[in-house]
């Protein structure tokens, strides 16, 4: 199941956190989790993404919450779970419907959470080779301690090497930083050997 791919600022995570907690504990009191986790998926996946013009009237703010709980009523009643639909109602009278993204992604990351896992973003020049992947989830198990569920990616200008965020913390060793950090030491040598040169030739002077 996939996060949201758009970027969520800090107000997007503090209204995901908090509606996505109301959201778990409910389907959690209903033996529901795994499903609803889907079903929020489903939600973005098949529907949001299928048809960006109904996410945009949903998050409008010159359609009143009232007009929002009618417009989701009629789309997903018989469709969606009872908890779903009155989930989202609830955000239609807050005015909270623009932040489905933000929910479902705060949503996945307290299921993992909960059950023990945490996600691991890998970042590769080039596709895992195979068995590469089982040897990053041995690393980040044994030092976090937690399941890793890996999402993987590649972007070429990383040259080689690989890259890892585990939530806000990121382990980088590419090429491309290795390069970056070896040009910064140099700088900064020749800096040190620029102003060393000059307080030589500044001491020199005064000593005539």
């Amino acid at each position: 199941m996939a996060a949201s791919k758009r970027k969520i600022n800090v107000l997007d995570q503090q209204v995901g956190t908090v509606y996505s907690k109301a959201l778990y504990d409910a389907a959690d009191a209903k033996g529901q989790i795994e499903a609803i986790v889907e079903e929020f998926a489903s939600l973005l996946n098949d529907v949001l993404d299928e048809a960006p013009g109904f996410e945009k009237l949903l998050a409008s703010e010159m359609v009143s919450g009232e007009e929002k709980r009618d417009v989701v009523d009629r789309v997903f009643r018989g469709k969606a779970s009872p908890l779903m639909l009155n989930f989202l109602k609830v955000l239609s009278t807050n005015e909270r419907l623009g932040y489905l993204r933000a929910i479902q992604s705060s949503l996945i990351e307290l299921h993992d959470t909960r059950r023990g896992r945490v996600r691991v973003d890998v970042t590769t020049a080039a596709p895992l080779a195979d068995g590469v992947g089982d040897k990053i989830k041995d690393r980040v198990r044994s030092m976090l301690g937690s399941e890793p569920e890996l999402v993987t990616a590649t972007d070429p200008s990383l040259i080689g090497g690989i890259q890892l965020r585990v939530g806000d913390t990121v382990y980088d060793g590419s090429v491309k930083t290795q390069l970056r950090q070896l040009r910064a030491q140099f700088h900064q040598r020749n800096v040190e050997e620029i102003e060393t040169n000059r307080e030589r030739f500044q001491f020199k002077e005064n000593a005539l």
